[in-house]
């Protein structure tokens, strides 16, 4: 099991931490783990997390 920090996984979707903030706050994003104050990401999650969010193109679900 790889687990990821917020940081790492900001960098790796390119988008700002902030809005890892936010998805956390929304229950959105991938699922993560609390370990003292800090979120970790289980990047297998996020994987698939990142596959469950495809739309359109030949390989979308219908």
């Amino acid at each position: 099991m790889t687990l990821i920090d917020s940081p790492e996984l900001a960098a790796m979707l390119k988008v700002p931490q902030r809005t890892l903030d936010t998805w956390a706050y929304l229950g959105k994003g991938p699922a993560y783990r609390k370990i003292g104050r800090h979120r970790r990401y289980r990047l297998d999650e996020v994987e698939a997390w990142l596959e469950s969010q495809k739309h359109g193109g030949p390989d979308a679900p219908a």
